[in-house]
């Protein structure tokens, strides 16, 4: 059902006048309020759990598209029962970016704590959260789960309080160690609160809320993002309590903020090349390199030379400049046949094993959904053995998204 906005303003007024509910395993105490301070800005990569004052500053050769903005804040923040009790979600449509690599980095929002910050010793703020492919406005459950994990140890506050004693506001930047897989269409994203403030009820760590459509807008318009102002609370998680709206004829803001960070689109790149002098004779094909996905390269040897007894593929950072190569052997083994055509600090080495057909082998790698790995430069070329030692032509390109 849709709880209209007087019944959260008494709810909200009972709590302040009279303390935190004893029954809060009971009885929702969702309410909100306004806030006007500035909010200060952290980093956490979830590769080493690193928590960054500030923005973190990283070399890349990858960028990133907002794939869905929601971080339009209206000065509010709106707060539930804590303890595990009560999960907020909010659907909305992912894509209107047109960013097709579907590949989620990163996200931001904005969030405020009651709880003792670790600095001073305290726990910090907790939040579990959730990212969904499917859900739509009134789901009753959530649908596929793209991601679902708990933050702790988050900033918090000077000291320990409660939604109604003092708290401080982030916008947190949350980095995943690999890129995630998000669908664009329906989507839905969710907030779990799992600490609980000094008033022993309400959470001590909750969602800034955003404005739908406009900070100006009327209850229930829909925005280009397909959302709405309002939100699904499952108190206790997996059970739909209400769908509910802080919408008050003044603005519309009864949603959470969140930005959804995917990896730019980039088409990999794949150049096959050979010795312009005197070509050498194994010929080395390739797929494109998708982050993510998997590469390939196979070696065919013509008719004319010994059947292949092995083979190593050599992967290195850029191609040799000279048209023609450089004449073996170093830095391959004594005797190596052909010219050497790429050069730099070894990168990966791949291996084969036998195959039925002597004259071909292939190898085949997986390349890691990491974004550092999107848009790196690579060459490639294979050590054959078989009447000798020769190498092959080479294959240079460019990792990619597509």
């Amino acid at each position: 059902m849709m709880v209209p906005k007087k019944s959260l303003i008494l709810a909200g007024a009972a709590l302040a006048l009279f303390g935190a509910s004893s029954s809060a395993q009971s009885q929702s105490g969702k309410v909100f309020a306004r806030y006007n301070k500035p909010l200060k800005s952290v980093s956490l990569d979830l590769a080493t759990g690193t928590i960054t004052r500030g923005s973190a500053v990283n070399d890349r050769s990858a960028t990133t598209t907002v794939d869905f903005a929601n971080n339009d804040l209206g000065g509010f923040v709106g707060v539930d029962t804590g303890g595990g009790f009560c999960e907020w979600f909010d659907a909305g449509v992912k894509g209107f970016a047109g960013n097709n690599s579907d590949l989620m980095n990163n996200f931001v929002f904005a969030y405020c704590s009651a709880m003792l910050t670790p600095g001073s010793g305290g726990p910090g703020g907790t939040v579990g959260l959730g990212f969904y492919e499917g859900y739509t406005f009134t789901g009753g459950s959530p649908t596929t789960a793209v991601a679902q994990f708990t933050l702790s140890g988050l900033p918090g506050n000077s000291a320990s309080s409660s939604f109604f004693g003092g708290f401080a506001c982030y916008f947190i930047n949350v980095t995943f160690a690999n890129l995630v897989a998000f669908a664009d269409g329906p989507i839905g994203y969710s907030w779990h609160f799992v600490d609980t403030g000094a008033d022993g009820t309400l959470a001590g760590t909750w969602p800034f809320l955003s404005c739908v459509v406009s900070c100006s807008g009327t209850i229930g318009q829909v925005d280009g993002q397909g959302m709405t102002d309002a939100i699904d609370e499952y108190c206790p998680p997996g059970t739909l309590r209400s769908t509910f709206t802080f919408g008050t004829t003044s603005g519309s803001f009864t949603s959470m903020s969140m930005d959804v960070r995917e990896v730019t689109d980039f088409t990999a790149t794949r150049v096959l090349y050979n010795s312009t002098t005197t070509p050498n004779p194994d010929i080395l094909t390739s797929t494109r390199a998708i982050v993510g996905g998997n590469w390939s390269g196979t070696i065919t040897r013509p008719a004319a030379l010994a059947a292949i007894t092995n083979a190593t593929l050599s992967v290195r950072p850029t191609r040799i400049p000279l048209p023609g190569g450089v004449q073996g052997p170093a830095p391959l083994p004594v005797g190596a046949g052909g010219k050497i055509l790429i050069t730099g600090p070894l990168l990966s080495t791949l291996g084969t094993s036998p195959t039925a057909n002597s004259r071909v082998r292939t190898f085949n790698a997986a390349v890691p959904a990491d974004f550092q790995l999107t848009c790196v430069h690579f060459a490639a070329q294979a050590t054959v053995l078989g009447g000798g030692v020769r190498v092959s032509s080479a294959v240079e390109g460019t990792t990619g998204t597509q």
